[in-house]
């Protein structure tokens, strides 16, 4: 019995629309726990707004982290890819 060939441009796109995906959910994640300390800072006024304040610093620090890695990520296996096709070729 013959295997199925594998559609490999097939993968890779359904590989970035699951890493999009996971992306997109923790930027939610960020977003939700910014409001979550903005609500809490106003709910509880005796509390040090520095301390919120750095907390959402070390959350919006996070967020852009975030964002460098998957960039690069993403060129990374962007230049992966164009060497295999070139092998191809």
């Amino acid at each position: 019995m013959r295997r199925k060939r594998v559609d490999w441009e097939k993968e890779i796109r359904k590989t970035e629309e699951i890493r999009m995906r996971g992306f997109k959910i923790s930027i939610l994640g960020f977003a939700i726990a910014v409001l979550f300390l903005f609500g809490a800072s106003r709910i509880n006024t005796d509390a040090s707004f520095i301390s919120h304040t750095i907390m959402i610093g070390c959350f919006i620090a996070a967020t852009i982290v975030l964002v460098f890695t998957l960039r690069r990520r993403a060129k990374k296996l962007e230049q992966i890819r164009d060497e295999e096709h070139e092998e191809q070729k």
